[in-house]
């Protein structure tokens, strides 16, 4: 009789380990990154019922807002910001002055001179 030589498989037996490890891992990963989308959505869900500040629905209480512009000047823009409306007053493309202005009672709260 004619014994045959078995063949090395501690290769393939360390290639198939590697890969079970590989498996749990991909596994665990997939069933956290579920786990933190479900439970993200029920926080969303909590944050989106918070109501908003009364100062951001309360609508303005005046009628017309006469703003006195300095002569020799235009305005050059006007933003919006925090309740707040800076008109920005200048010739020629640069500015000179900044009048601050508050939309809730209407009344100009001060002056920036842009100018030394």
């Amino acid at each position: 009789m004619t014994e045959e030589d078995v063949p090395n498989t501690t290769f393939l037996k360390s290639v198939v380990i590697i890969l079970g490890i590989l498996i749990i891992g991909v596994a665990s990963l997939i069933g956290v990154t579920i786990y933190k989308r479900a439970t993200k959505s029920a926080e969303t869900a909590e944050v989106s019922e918070i109501p908003a500040p009364a100062t951001l629905t309360r609508a303005a209480k005046f009628d017309q807002l006469n703003v006195s512009v300095p002569e020799d000047v235009d305005v050059m823009s006007v933003d919006f910001d925090s309740g707040l409306m800076m008109v920005t007053y200048g010739k020629e493309g640069e500015a000179s002055l900044v009048a601050v202005i508050s939309l809730a009672t209407g009344k100009q709260l001060g002056l920036i001179n842009l100018r030394p």
